[in-house]
């Protein structure tokens, strides 16, 4: 983090606490003990601001998320099993999104392409409101891809993609799940009563390829709250 701190003001004989010039003359007064005094006051307090400033900074900075801790936690936890990698990182391509528009009852429809290095995950995922919700009861309902260790969540309101991806499922190392939130950049057009889904907004990834990094690992809730 780069902190913006207030430029302290450079005090020299050409530029010194304003004495005030003589109409007619024009002419510099001498600088006095007094002019000294006020500067070192000055200077003094802009020193206690910028020091006041950074204590505050002190708690935001304490709560920032680290990616490197995250990072390594992962591969600690990778260590334990060569067989098992933790999720670091991940691609989605071909990404769309349908959204109903003037009263149409359609629900949503995602789609797109998950890949894994890590873990050799490579799983379509698709919604179109005849999937059943895979998380836990209690929390916003999210949807598993063909390969169920990877489950998304599409906020419409705010036009993000939530990814899980279970870390190590059914081994001793399981009971983690690492996530991910962004929101991709969309082109949309309309669609009309006479396409597949209705009236509506379709609308495709401007990046075809998104490389993203997770950054959290949870443990995980099962489905029902139980």
């Amino acid at each position: 983090m780069t902190l913006l701190l207030p430029c302290l003001p450079i005090y020299t004989t050409a530029s010194r606490y304003k004495p005030h010039l003589l109409p007619s003359t024009r002419r510099r007064h001498p600088i006095t003990q007094q002019d000294y005094s006020n500067i070192r006051l000055h200077t003094a307090n802009m020193l206690m601001m910028n020091l006041h400033a950074l204590v505050a900074l002190i708690p935001l900075v304490a709560s920032l998320p680290s990616m490197p801790s995250f990072k390594n936690r992962i591969k600690s936890l990778s260590s334990r099993d060569d067989q098992c990698p933790f999720p670091e990182s991940y691609k989605i391509t071909s990404l769309q999104v349908w959204t109903p528009k003037n009263n149409n009852t359609h629900p949503i429809v995602v789609d797109f392409q998950y890949a894994d290095n890590e873990t050799k995950i490579e799983t379509s995922c698709y919604y179109n409101g005849t999937q059943p919700n895979a998380g836990p009861e209690g929390l916003a309902p999210r949807y598993a891809c063909e390969n169920p260790t990877v489950q998304f969540q599409w906020i419409q309101k705010t036009s993000m993609l939530s990814i899980i991806e279970l870390a190590c499922p059914n081994t001793a190392e399981s009971g983690f799940m690492a996530v991910d939130q962004f929101t991709p950049r969309l082109s949309c057009v309309d669609t009309s009563n006479s396409t597949a889904f209705g009236e509506g907004s379709q609308c495709f990834s401007l990046d075809f390829a998104i490389q993203r990094n997770f950054t959290a690992l949870d443990p995980i809730a099962p489905p029902g709250g139980n």
